[in-house]
C-alpha cells in the first residue's frame, strides 16, 4: 500500500493549519480566476502550499498541525483597500453635502486636522479598522498623520497593511509635523515586530501642491535607499493642477517626474486631472493608479479610467476615506466600475439629440451609442477583472507583502463565505456574486497574517461582541466630542 500523501513543510510547525474546501478561489489578474477543490496550508503568516485535491485525499493526508474541513464555505483572498485614511472615519458626515462643492480637503479637513491629537488618531483609526475588517478588508494602504499611532491601531485590531505617515512642507496640517512624520516612517522601518504581524511602512507625500521639490527629492532618495513604496495623491483637484502650472509651468505629473520621484515604486491616487501626455510618462512596471469611484463622485468627479486602460497603466479600486465615501468596503465599488461603459451614454450628444427631438431615429442612435461603448470594453464587467482590482493588483504593490491571492509565498489573508446564505443563492457563479452582489452578511470567517480574527463561523458578530470593541468605541466617542469642542 502506498504511503499516505503529506502536505507538511520540511520542518512542520505545530501552529500550521491545513484548510480544505470544495470551493477555493485560485489565480490572479494575469492567469484568471478559477474555483476548485483544494487544500491550503498556512504556517506562521504565510501560505506555504496549495494543492488541488478532493476530500478523500485531504482526509488521508498526514499532517502534524491543525486540519480543518470547511466544505460548504467558499475560501477567497481577503480584500485589499489600497488607499484609505482610517482615522477620517471620525469626519463622516461632517460639514454636510454642501461642503463637497469645492475643495473639501482645504476648506474643511485641513482646518479640523490642525486640532487632531496623536491619541485621537489611534482611537479614530481603530474604528475605521473595525469597519474595514467587517467589510472583509484584511490589508489597507493607510495614509495619514501620526504614523506611530496608526500602527498601534493596526496592532489593536489585527489589521495588516502599509502605513504612510503624511509628509507635507508647503501647506496643510502636516507642515509643523514633518520631522515627526519622517521619524515615524523610520521607526516603522526598523520595527521588526510590526513587520512580523504584516504592518510595513511606505512613504506618504501628501500631494504635488503641498510637497516641495526638495522634499520630493528627499522622498525619492529614501525610496531608493530603503526599498520603500511611495503612496501619494496626484492630480486630485483643479487647485493642484492650477498650482503646478503657476509654479512650474507643467502638469503635476510632469513636474513630479522632474523631481525624480517617479523613479520609485509609486501608487498615484485619484488622477482626476491626468492628460494623455501625463499617462505616457508613467511606467506600468513600477507605477499603479488608484481609482476611488464613490469618493470621487462626491469630492470631484470620477477619473477617466478608460484612458488609463488605453495607456496600459495598471489601476486598482479603493475607497478613500469614510469622510468622502461614507463606507470602507472596496467590494461595493466594483459595480460602479462595471457600469462605467454604459453610464457615459446618459451625457452623450446622442442623448442630447434624442432629448430635443424624441424621434425614433435619435432613439435608435442613442441605443447604438450604448452598444458601441458596451461592446468596446467587455473586460470592465468581467468578474475576474473586477475582483483583481481589489485582490491581486493591489496585492502586488509592494513585494514585502504579497496578498490578494491564494498561492504559496503569499501572506495568509483569507476569507470564508457561507455560500448557503441567501445573498449567494443559487450559487451558480460565486465570482459574479462577489463582484456584483451584496454578500457581506455571508462573510463568516477571516484570517489576517495567519491568525483568525474573531471566531470562524460567527466572524462579523464576534468581531464586535467582545469588550475590546466597546472600549474602542467609548474612547473614540469621547475623543471625538473633545475634538469638536476644540474646533
Amino acid at each position: 500500500m502506498p504511503d499516505a500523501p503529506t502536505l507538511d513543510a520540511p520542518t512542520p510547525s505545530e501552529n500550521a493549519t491545513l484548510l480544505w474546501s470544495d470551493q477555493v478561489v485560485l489565480g490572479d489578474h494575469e492567469t484568471g480566476l478559477r474555483v476548485v477543490a483544494a487544500a491550503v496550508k498556512v504556517s506562521g503568516t504565510r501560505i506555504v502550499d496549495v494543492t488541488e485535491c478532493d476530500r478523500e485525499t485531504f482526509e488521508n493526508t498526514v499532517f502534524s498541525g491543525k486540519k480543518r474541513d470547511i466544505s460548504g464555505r467558499l475560501l477567497t483572498p481577503a480584500f485589499v483597500n489600497a488607499h484609505t485614511h482610517l482615522s477620517m472615519a471620525s469626519f463622516r458626515g461632517m460639514g454636510g453635502a454642501a461642503i463637497m462643492r469645492n475643495n473639501v480637503i482645504e476648506d474643511l479637513y485641513f482646518t479640523v486636522e490642525t486640532k487632531v491629537e496623536d491619541a485621537d488618531v489611534r482611537a479614530f483609526a481603530r474604528m475605521g479598522a473595525y469597519e474595514s475588517l467587517r467589510a472583509g478588508v484584511g490589508v489597507v494602504w493607510e495614509h495619514y498623520y501620526g504614523g506611530t499611532e496608526l500602527a498601534g491601531a493596526f496592532e489593536d485590531t489585527g489589521l495588516a497593511g502599509f502605513v504612510a505617515p503624511t509628509l507635507q512642507d508647503l501647506d496643510g496640517p502636516g507642515v509643523d509635523r514633518l520631522d515627526h512624520q519622517w521619524q515615524a516612517t523610520y521607526d516603522l522601518l526598523e520595527n521588526t515586530s510590526l513587520a512580523d504581524k504584516g504592518v510595513f511602512p511606505a512613504l506618504g507625500p501628501h500631494a504635488t501642491d503641498t510637497v516641495s521639490g526638495p522634499l520630493w527629492r528627499r522622498i525619492a532618495d529614501a525610496a531608493s535607499k530603503h526599498d520603500l513604496s511611495v503612496h501619494a495623491h496626484v492630480s486630485q483637484s483643479i487647485e493642484e493642477y492650477e498650482r503646478a502650472h503657476e509654479r512650474h509651468g507643467v502638469s503635476p505629473a510632469k513636474w513630479l517626474a522632474s523631481t525624480g520621484a517617479l523613479d520609485a515604486r509609486f501608487l498615484l491616487v485619484h488622477g482626476v486631472f491626468l492628460s494623455e501626455s501625463d499617462l505616457k510618462i508613467l511606467d506600468p512596471a513600477r507605477h499603479t493608479l488608484g481609482f476611488c469611484p464613490y469618493s470621487q463622485l462626491q469630492f470631484c468627479f470620477p477619473a477617466d479610467v478608460q484612458s488609463w486602460d488605453e495607456a496600459g497603466v495598471p489601476w486598482l479600486v479603493a475607497t478613500d476615506c469614510a469622510a468622502s465615501n461614507d463606507g470602507m468596503g472596496p467590494q461595493k465599488e466594483l459595480r460602479f466600475v462595471a457600469g462605467l461603459r454604459s453610464v457615459a451614454t446618459s451625457w452623450s450628444h446622442q442623448q442630447e439629440a434624442f432629448h430635443k427631438s424624441g424621434s425614433l431615429h435619435d432613439a435608435r442612435e442613442l441605443q447604438a451609442r450604448r452598444q458601441r461603448t458596451f461592446d468596446a470594453w467587455p473586460v470592465w464587467a468581467d468578474p475576474d477583472r473586477l475582483l483583481a482590482r481589489v485582490w491581486s493588483i493591489p496585492g502586488r504593490l509592494d513585494p514585502k507583502m504579497r496578498s490578494g491571492v491564494i498561492a504559496p509565498g503569499a501572506w495568509a489573508h483569507l476569507l470564508t463565505w457561507d455560500v448557503s446564505h441567501p445573498s449567494f443563492w443559487p450559487g451558480n457563479d460565486v465570482l459574479r456574486t462577489l463582484a456584483y452582489a451584496e454578500p457581506g452578511d455571508a462573510l463568516d470567517g477571516m484570517m489576517v497574517s495567519g491568525k483568525w480574527i474573531g471566531e470562524p463561523g460567527t466572524f462579523r458578530q464576534s468581531l464586535l461582541g467582545d469588550g475590546a470593541y466597546e472600549e474602542a468605541r467609548s474612547e473614540a466617542n469621547a475623543r471625538l466630542k473633545s475634538l469638536l469642542a476644540r474646533i
